[in-house]
């Protein structure tokens, strides 16, 4: 069976917030990729709602990563929300929770 990952586009004030629901991982990292890359074009506060995500492996981790410096080259705002469970284990783990601005949910975004 391959993993999947799915993307809701919703807008919360100036945050346009990226909805991942699923697992990303080597098998859809690329798609992944695209698609955040595609709604931070196309926005100045981009956040990846995480809530609806079950698992991120290592290719997962390097999609945010990329999107950190691509906001950053950018000028633009990227954070996290919503990182819950074994994912929130997994960026705590990996340190790359340190790297973003984490919130608890999409409703605490200012």
């Amino acid at each position: 069976m391959s993993a999947k990952v799915e993307f809701k586009n919703l807008i919360q004030g100036n945050w346009h917030i990226l909805q991942a629901i699923g697992r990303i991982d080597a098998t859809n990292a690329a798609a992944a990729q695209t698609a955040a890359s595609a709604a931070m074009d196309n926005t100045n506060q981009l956040a990846l709602d995480m809530s609806h995500l079950e698992y991120i492996s290592s290719a997962g981790l390097r999609v945010l990563l990329s999107l950190g410096k691509k906001a950053k080259k950018d000028a633009k705002k990227f954070v996290l929300c919503g990182v819950i469970g074994m994912v929130k284990e997994i960026l705590e783990d990996s340190g790359t929770d340190m790297l973003f601005e984490v919130y608890n949910s999409a409703a605490d975004l200012k």
